[in-house]
């Protein structure tokens, strides 16, 4: 066990120790990448969650935005939820602008229910750029239907399903010649005493929009239908060039900032651990501590889809060894399963290293570079180590080769 342990822990400082890898088996292969990837999560997590505190108490002109916001505005919480007097948007609104816009940070507040639909617009638009309404495309044959591209125009404003609406709903799909929209229809209408008043207009405009209006995922990819959030995220929060700016919504908030040295910080938040009562200027740092966890799962979703690129980098470099060694005559590490191991050798402490550079990275490095920095410090470090042992065992053939000389040669 102890030898193991040096071996495990020890290869990476040692090339004596890391050639023992020769006679080792894989599943030292499979442990060093499974704490590859632990190392990694934990160091993006921390990266992404410990330093936010220093960023934000380190940006003086955000921390005075919210200080207004909050002096200006009665925000409270209420069941783990924020509530707003009114909806404020100062990208489209030239008077909240004027009264809001502080050190060059816009502000967003709506707390509408997140689930509260958007009154869109639907139209067509032809190849060489013609716009004509959703109603008009309809009447088109289907030749000229083929020059339209379906696109919908998100509102600020919320869609009340009326009875008069909710009546022609009915009406629509209740003559409609779509097989699979008759049966769903027909088993709402069956389960419609079930149902609130409330879940049967939503889960009836939600056919209906199924039925009239084409595919519509690549607007809505997890609701059915439009919905009034979509405004904000397609117009404002998905932009690149949205720039400092606050959102908050009845059940998460957005932000993005600069620090006093010019660190880009792009955030969010839940109100879940709140109490009930106004909101005071701690706000931003208490709903992002409750975005933790939600946070946690998303860079270990992450990890997964990374785990073919970073099992990679002790392949490539592998192999890139046993040419080396091959090429330099070095017959007894040259084996590619021998070089393999000795790179899954490195992996532990190389991943370790990396996690730890990519946490202090955290302090001083924008988010949109610091999640992209992983692969490629892990890469370095690996390339690094390898190139440390493969200059080794070139200057030892070397030297071996000349005594070998000098030996003849007397």
């Amino acid at each position: 066990m102890k030898s193991w342990l040096k071996f495990f822990g020890l290869s990476f400082f040692s090339d004596k120790i890391a050639k023992e890898a020769r006679i080792r088996g894989v599943l030292n292969c499979v442990l060093a990448f499974l704490l590859a990837l632990i190392f990694i999560y934990c160091g993006v997590l921390a990266a992404n969650t410990i330093p936010f505190y220093t960023h934000y108490n380190n940006s003086s002109d955000f921390k005075a935005f919210v200080s207004e916001v909050i002096g200006k505005e009665n925000l409270t919480v209420k069941d783990k939820l924020v509530c707003a007097d009114k909806v404020i948007n100062t990208f489209a609104k030239e008077e909240d602008a004027a009264q809001y816009v502080n050190n060059g940070y816009n502000l967003v507040i709506d707390t509408r229910p997140s689930d509260a639909l958007d009154d869109f617009e639907a139209y067509c638009v032809s190849k060489d750029g013609a716009q004509i309404t959703y109603e008009y495309y309809l009447t088109l044959s289907d030749g000229e239907k083929s020059n339209y591209e379906f696109k919908i125009n998100y509102t600020p404003n919320v869609l009340i399903l009326t009875d008069e609406m909710i009546s022609g709903f009915e009406g629509f799909l209740s003559s409609s010649e779509d097989t699979d929209i008759k049966k769903q229809y027909s088993a709402l209408t069956s389960d419609k005493d079930k149902l609130t008043a409330e879940q049967y207009k939503n889960s009836l405009y939600a056919l209906y929009v199924r039925a009239y209006y084409p595919d519509i995922t690549s607007y809505e990819r997890a609701g059915e239908v439009p919905l009034l959030r979509s405004y904000y995220y397609r117009n404002y929060l998905y932009s690149s060039e949205l720039g400092r700016s606050l959102f908050i919504f009845d059940d998460v908030m957005f932000g993005y900032f600069q620090t006093d040295g010019g660190i880009e910080v792009t955030f969010y938040g839940y109100f879940t651990a709140m109490p009930d009562g106004s909101l005071d200027a701690e706000f931003i740092t208490n709903a992002f501590a409750s975005s933790v966890s939600v946070s946690a799962t998303v860079y270990l979703m992450n990890i997964v889809r990374f785990i073919p690129l970073i099992a990679f980098i002790p392949l490539i470099l592998a192999l890139i060894a046993k040419l080396v060694l091959t090429f330099i005559n070095d017959e007894k590490y040259k084996k590619y399963t021998t070089c393999l191991k000795m790179q899954f050798a490195y992996l532990t402490v190389g991943s370790l290293i990396t996690a730890l550079a990519i946490f202090v990275c955290g302090f001083f490095i924008s988010s949109g570079v610091l999640n992209i920095l992983p692969l490629i410090i892990l890469a370095a470090v690996m390339l690094v180590r390898t190139a440390v042992l493969l200059i080794g065992e070139y200057i030892n053939t070397r030297k071996t080769a000349a005594k070998i000389a000098d030996t003849q040669t007397e």
